[in-house]
């Protein structure tokens, strides 16, 4: 029943099927601990210590994982925030230590601790290199540990991501454990939220949600990209393996623990293992000069287009509809305004006005050179005298 307490009502950023074991050894009848670690004849000891190996400290994150080390974490194969804190800080404050390598298997574990772990490592950046290798799972809250490191780096197999948080709760009988009862006080009816009515599920899904938040904003942060990035492409709550997960920006490279602890260990290390780079490499800067000497071919080839491509942009302008009645701003857009293309410019022209027609004939310009006639009607006529605005036309 302790350990039952212990992860009931606990909320777990781990996956279902660790998050099931944990509950089995929780839930085994007459299996306490004590009981177990007596069956077993031996004495238990905490496997999570630091190995240094080249200058490089490499600190196992394996398991299920728990705030606190005790008895039960032991037992089960779990590793505890508390003694990664600790391993972390003896391996920064050892200035025989170069770099550190968090070796990770582990499919996440309990929440509460693992935003300290993390931001612990976030802000121990540039004191040392801290890279991240997952050997297997780096799920849940493995990986949110394994985000904060300067680097992840994840063998062909890793299952990557697992992004969620999930709690576990009890419905609430009418009598507590042993026919207790409980009351709660009446200034507190949110103190034991019911998971069997609308409003307790309610109440408990925003806190799962707010927590959620929490480990995808930090995870964005982490990773330098936005919280929307994260909910996007990183499983939304599924796992990724190998190459996909650095494809989508989760991890940086695929490699192996040995290459990676040699890298750390060498100032000038050989080429990174691995064929898929998730951050590009940065390329020397061409220019018009570097383009001609080093490829004259191509920027022969470049010229011949761009011209044509000009030739085109002057024809599409000129000839457009939109042109017609507007040939002097045609022009200026076609010749002067280099960067617009043709269809901006027919836009343009489009809206603006047209030029009047000049008369193409003699007699339409002996026309056009005659005022209207003032063909309006006297003071004391009637608009409307037909006789009378005939006689004044036959005048003219």
């Amino acid at each position: 029943m302790r350990i039952w307490n212990r992860v009931a009502g606990e909320p777990w950023a781990v996956t279902e099927t660790a998050l099931q074991t944990i509950l089995d050894i929780a839930t085994r009848e007459n299996d306490s601990p004590e009981a177990v670690a007596a069956r077993l004849g031996r004495e238990l000891r905490n496997t999570h210590t630091v190995v240094e190996r080249d200058g490089v400290a490499v600190i196992p994150v394996v398991g299920p994982l728990f705030r606190y080390a005790n008895l039960f974490t032991q037992i089960s194969g779990a590793t505890s925030y508390e003694i990664l804190a600790q391993d972390l800080n003896v391996a920064l404050e050892d200035p025989a230590i170069k770099a550190i390598v968090l070796d990770i298997d582990s499919p996440g574990g309990e929440v509460n601790g693992v935003s300290e772990l993390a931001g612990m490592i976030y802000q121990a950046r540039g004191r040392k290199p801290i890279v991240a290798y997952a050997s297997g799972d780096a799920a849940s809250g493995a990986y949110w540990i394994a985000s904060a490191a300067d680097r992840i780096v994840v063998s062909e197999t890793s299952a990557l991501g697992s992004i969620g948080v999930v709690g576990i709760y009890r419905r609430k009988d009418t009598q507590g454990a042993h026919g207790a009862v409980e009351i709660v006080s009446s200034q507190s009816p949110n103190k034991r939220l019911d998971p069997g009515t609308e409003e307790g599920r309610t109440k408990l899904q925003t806190r799962i949600d707010a927590m959620a938040q929490v480990f995808i904003t930090t995870v964005a942060r982490n990773r330098n990209i936005s919280p929307a990035a994260v909910m996007d492409n990183f499983g939304s709550g599924d796992v990724l393996i190998g190459a996909a997960s650095v494809a989508v920006g989760m991890a940086d490279r695929i490699g192996s623990l040995e290459r990676l602890i040699a890298e750390l260990a060498n100032p000038n290390p050989p080429k990174p293992e691995g064929f898929f780079i998730h951050k590009p490499q940065e390329n020397p800067r061409m220019n018009l000069e570097t383009l001609t000497r080093d490829h004259p071919d191509l920027a022969n080839q470049l010229r011949h287009e761009g011209a044509a491509a000009e030739r085109e942009r002057i024809k599409g302008i000129l000839a457009s509809d939109a042109a017609v009645g507007r040939e002097k701003l045609a022009h200026e857009l076609a010749f002067t305004v280099i960067d617009m293309s043709a269809q901006e410019a027919s836009l343009l022209l489009e809206h603006a006005p047209q030029a009047e027609a000049k008369p193409s004939t003699s007699f339409e310009r002996v026309m056009a050179g005659i005022p209207n006639p003032d063909i309006a009607p006297d003071g004391g006529e009637e608009v409307d005298d037909v006789e009378v605005t005939a006689k004044r036309l036959a005048s003219y």
